[in-house]
């Protein structure tokens, strides 16, 4: 987002129709005082002291949701070195690599395996009265397991697709479009409260929402490093069930640890990202905005 106001996309598109927005305001404020005089009414002139009031609120609000903004993202970039958006990116991209990408490898590797063992058969006696037997026909039980956890792992990692959408979006339109379009909005009293909307939108997309990502970041990434700490399922075979761990390990087609386990562990972290704290940061961001634009709307009209 730094990057856009350095590069002048807030100076060619935000500060454009901004100054349109107050040119048309101030035409209406002129025109409505030219009447008040012309046709001797004073409830002209009250509309006109109204509006000057309202241009001047205007002004205020779009100096400090910018400069609200862009502070902010700077202070962020001087103690972490990356603006939230850009860290949010990196931490979606981290989950993509680190979380989602094991998960469907882990179970995709698991069902193939599970397929592969599963079609081995043998028969016994001759070629006409024979029997024929599949001796591994339980894994057919972990291919629908891996089938099925697959099945659910797509729409979480769909989420972060659609999260990244959302920063991008974010990057790309709040500062550059939502906030100048709040402050048109504001120049007629029946969109007023539309316009205030936007513009609270626009602060709350430029730096709640991003700080969220970033809480997220230092929670997950956390969580994550910390599974190396803790002892692996093969370990925890090993000192409860001894002889199911010598089975497991005698296995040369699967690794139970890559395969399985692991894979079920980090899946709690995707569905964590893929669902509950996307939820929860919409949740912060709605709240901010209706609070900040009822303050707004009271204080200010």
């Amino acid at each position: 987002m730094l990057e856009i106001f350095a590069a002048g996309g807030i100076g060619d598109v935000a500060l454009s129709l901004f100054a349109v927005s107050i040119a048309v305001m101030a035409s209406i404020i002129a025109l409505a005082y030219m009447a008040s005089q012309f046709f001797r009414k004073p409830e002209y002139e009250g509309f006109v002291t109204l509006e000057i009031y309202q241009l001047i609120v205007s002004v205020l609000l779009f100096v400090s949701i910018g400069g609200v903004a862009v502070f902010a993202n700077s202070l962020m970039y001087a103690f972490s070195g990356s603006d939230p958006i850009n860290t949010g990116r990196a931490y979606l991209s981290y989950v993509s690599e680190q979380i989602a990408l094991p998960v469907m490898v882990g179970f995709e590797t698991l069902k193939l395996a599970m397929q592969f063992i599963g079609s081995i058969s043998m028969r016994w006696g001759a070629s006409v009265w024979g029997v024929v037997m599949v001796p591994f026909g339980a894994c057919q039980v972990l291919e629908k397991v891996a089938d099925v956890v697959l099945m659910i792992s797509v729409p979480f990692i769909s989420s972060l697709q659609v999260q990244m959408v959302i920063l991008e979006m974010i990057e790309g339109l709040a500062l550059s479009f939502v906030l100048p379009a709040g402050a048109l909005l504001r120049i007629f009293p029946p969109t007023r409260d539309a316009g205030t909307f936007l513009m609270c939108s626009a602060l709350a997309a430029l730096t709640v929402y991003p700080f969220t990502y970033v809480m997220h970041d230092k929670i997950v990434r956390v969580m994550v490093s910390g599974e190396s700490e803790n002892p692996t399922a093969n370990d925890m075979l090993q000192s409860q069930n001894p002889g199911f761990a010598r089975v497991m390990s005698a296995s040369w087609a699967i690794d139970p640890e890559k395969m399985l386990f692991r894979p079920l562990r980090l899946l709690s972290y995707l569905v964590l990202q893929g669902a509950f704290l996307p939820a929860l940061s919409m949740v912060i961001t709605i709240s901010f905005i209706k609070g900040t634009t009822k303050f707004v709307s009271q204080k200010f009209g």
